[in-house]
């Protein structure tokens, strides 16, 4: 069960970072933004490795886009962690059109395999109706002298709106990797999905997986969603003239 945040949070001009320690799960609640119809991006992180200690830092980009560079490291010896750089994410409220890229590495440097859940949130409303595009990538990289695996009970990755999932890639996933081998986990994408009338809360990204002991996994995701026109509003374009130059003879 992911925890209520709290912590200290330290705020510059264009900097949020907060620190955040709840059991065996951590969550982050980035700051909100002026002018942007949105309360901010939500980073969570479990593990059955234990508890362990978050940080992140949000810099604004534009005045509708910020990006986001943090981590999770379990308490103790830190063996195992979650990292994050350069996800990218924004909103605009004038064209109820979205983004969010998460791009992380789990490392389990402990002795046995590890369940890791990693979510970003980002929270806010857009009109639709919606449409949505998506794309994962990624690499399993087995650091032990042993056989190494990775696994998943149901989608490794999945995208939401409203917290209810509109695609899912990876299903039951299982990867086998030698020992000090680097195995592919593929690309998948989707485009032009409809997912919603509107959107009331907020967009997630989601990895859920079991690593086994000295298993790396390294991802490149992303989600995005744009309003589709209305019917009236396509015929009006349609009645748009076309304004050309009139050629001499």
């Amino acid at each position: 069960m992911v925890g209520v945040w709290k912590g200290n949070t330290v705020k510059t001009s264009t900097t949020t970072v907060a620190v955040v320690l709840i059991g065996a799960s951590t969550t982050l609640v980035g700051a909100a933004h002026a002018g942007f119809n949105s309360s901010g991006c939500v980073f969570s992180v479990s593990s059955s490795a234990g508890t362990g200690t978050l940080t992140n830092v949000t810099t604004d980009l534009t005045p509708t886009a910020w990006m986001s560079t943090g981590g999770w490291l379990s308490s103790g010896d830190a063996s195992a962690s979650v990292t994050w750089s350069n996800n990218v994410w924004g909103w605009n409220p004038s064209t109820s059109a979205g983004f969010m890229n998460a791009n992380i590495v789990i490392r389990n440097n402990t002795s046995a395999a590890q369940d890791f859940v990693f979510t970003a949130t980002m929270s806010g409303t857009a009109t639709g109706p919606l449409t949505a595009s998506g794309s994962i990538g990624g690499q399993f990289v087995n650091g032990s002298g042993t056989l190494g695996m990775l696994t998943s009970t149901g989608p490794l990755w999945g995208a939401s709106v409203d917290g209810m999932t509109v695609n899912s890639q990876l299903s039951n996933a299982l990867f086998f990797a030698p020992p000090f081998q680097v195995v592919s986990l593929g690309n998948f994408n989707f485009s032009n999905l409809t997912v919603s009338d509107s959107i009331d809360s907020d967009v997630a990204i989601r990895f859920s997986m079991r690593l086994s002991a000295g298993g790396e996994a390294s991802f490149t995701s992303g989600f995005s969603f744009v309003a589709v026109p209305a019917p009236a509003a396509l015929s009006l374009i349609a009645l748009v003239p076309v304004v050309g130059k009139r050629r001499r003879r």
